[in-house]
């Protein structure tokens, strides 16, 4: 449970990271994305990564780096198969990586660092 929080960071930057090519992003919304819009989704995939990372490495100390490269090794993976294979289910993809976000934040923050 206690990575779920760095593990739900990781699915949205690599979901981010997808949505700012134009090709998966005229998939999901049958639209080409602004370049507003490209910049916002990667600076989000960027931020939401180096957070992973900090609360893995502060997790666990020199085993959070081996922690991250798995869970970002099994994010891409997830958000591969979805882009790839099921294309029509990413916006609900996308609203249950929000909500397990959420819920991993809260819980995460009544529990204290």
């Amino acid at each position: 449970m206690i990575a779920l929080l760095p593990f739900s960071l990781c699915l949205i930057a690599f979901n981010c990271f997808a949505l700012a090519k134009f090709n998966h992003f005229k998939d999901v919304f049958n639209k080409r994305p602004t370049k507003q819009q490209r910049l916002i989704l990667l600076s989000i995939a960027w931020i939401s990564i180096l957070l992973s990372l900090l609360l893995c490495v502060n997790k666990l100390q020199g085993y959070g780096g081996l922690e991250f490269c798995g869970l970002m090794t099994l994010s891409a993976l997830i958000v591969m198969v979805f882009y790839s294979f099921l294309v029509k289910f990413t916006k609900l993809f996308n609203l249950l990586v929000v909500l397990i976000l959420a819920l991993s934040t809260l819980f995460f923050a009544l529990n204290g660092l």
